[in-house]
């Protein structure tokens, strides 16, 4: 089957989805409006086209188009005549309402292409009457399935589910048991926490301030990894730095940037915690990463992967922004080796239950069935065939 794929840029969180359709023989085509520096593009290599002239003025009229390019998209005919030749069976289009996305959808429409958006919004939420109308609307016109990787931020409401609208996680890699990192090294537990340098959102400096208020009672270690691309994401990486040498934490806290995707697996199977202290995290993936490789999670009440995070169990959700309950949350985890343990257990055993590659696929061919009454399976659909060949 054709699945082409349209979206700001082939961020990481989407290397594992694409490797299970590419396990399953699916034939993959991702456009994009830019390519990012940590990219990882060993499986697929996504493709820009050519930006139009009315998107460049309109670029420049507006000015600020963001690390996404918002105001981007190819140039219209060229692209309607790229898209018949593709003839994808199902399009997954990021956002449905930037420029480029409504171009694409407006062409799968007319190319009868079976059309699924991607959001990362909580499926169960409080909707206001103006945004109900707007996505039913929006998936009623197209004739469109939409998807989340989200279950909800909170109790689910009255109006909560929209009809064809799924929860479709994004799979993270599951390592197996007998890989998970139980050893705690003589200096304690190892601590990682990851987020671009340049956003003050990801809280860098509270979660070395947490630190800071252990290093006099306990042994441990962290690493800090984030993209540092441009001129501010440098400054605020010196800035942390600094901070970090004057809260005595020099040899405690080891900086990292621009790590490509294949050596993250090595760091997260070298740690022990995981830590995303960032406020209004609209996902967060590499909270689920982190399960993957068992590592106990701690993340804020406003990120959007927290409902993946059980209590005492295989982690803690923290209220944000609070230094007080980050520092008691950690020293929960690093005063006790054996409760560390067991959390690193329940966090590989629900990542396996809930992330895995096959979950997602499981979820993704059950949407297709449902809305498109399309059987996802190659391997099924020959059979099929055979079977009517036979009478």
């Amino acid at each position: 089957m054709k699945l082409l794929f349209v979206a700001p840029r082939y961020h990481t969180n989407q290397v594992q989805l694409i490797k299970k359709l590419l396990e399953k023989k699916h034939d993959i085509t991702f456009h994009v409006a830019s390519i990012g520096p940590t990219e990882d593009h060993s499986q697929l290599q996504p493709v820009r086209h050519k930006q139009s002239k009315l998107s460049v003025f309109i670029e420049k009229t507006f000015k600020n188009g963001g690390v996404n390019n918002k105001y981007y998209f190819p140039a219209p005919h060229s692209y309607w005549k790229l898209f018949r030749q593709l003839k994808p069976d199902i399009i997954i289009i990021r956002d449905p309402y930037k420029l480029f996305s409504l171009m694409a959808a407006f062409y799968a429409l007319l190319a009868n292409t079976r059309i699924v958006f991607y959001t990362q919004e909580p499926l169960i939420r409080f909707r206001t009457w103006k945004t109900r109308l707007k996505q039913k609307m929006t998936i009623r016109f197209f004739k469109a399935a939409w998807m989340t990787p989200i279950v909800s931020y909170d109790l689910p409401q009255k109006n909560g589910r929209l009809k064809h609208m799924y929860y479709v996680p994004l799979p993270v890699n599951v390592t197996s048991e007998d890989r998970i990192f139980n050893q705690i090294p003589e200096n304690g537990p190892r601590i990682i926490m990851i987020g671009k340098y340049h956003q003050e959102r990801k809280k860098h400096l509270l979660f070395i301030q947490a630190l800071s208020n252990l290093v006099y009672k306990y042994r441990f270690s962290a690493t800090i990894v984030g993209e540092c691309a441009t001129e501010q994401q440098q400054a605020n990486f010196d800035f942390l730095k600094q901070q970090a040498a004057k809260l005595k934490l020099g040899s405690q806290v080891e900086f990292k940037q621009n790590v490509p995707y294949k050596k993250m697996a090595e760091l997260y199977a070298s740690h022990h915690i995981f830590v995303l202290p960032a406020i209004n995290e609209q996902y967060g993936v590499s909270v689920n990463e982190a399960l993957g490789y068992g590592l106990p999670v701690i993340c804020t009440d406003t990120c959007g992967a927290k409902f993946n995070i059980n209590n005492g169990h295989n982690g803690f959700v923290v209220k944000s922004d609070s230094v007080e309950d980050l520092t008691a949350a950690l020293e929960k985890m690093i005063s006790d080796y054996q409760t560390l343990s067991q959390m690193q257990h329940q966090s590989l055993q629900y990542a396996r239950e809930n992330l895995s590659a096959d979950v997602f696929y499981s979820k993704f061919t059950n949407l297709a069935r449902e809305r498109f009454s399309v059987l996802m399976n190659i391997a099924a659909c020959i059979v099929l065939l055979q079977v009517f060949h036979a009478f």
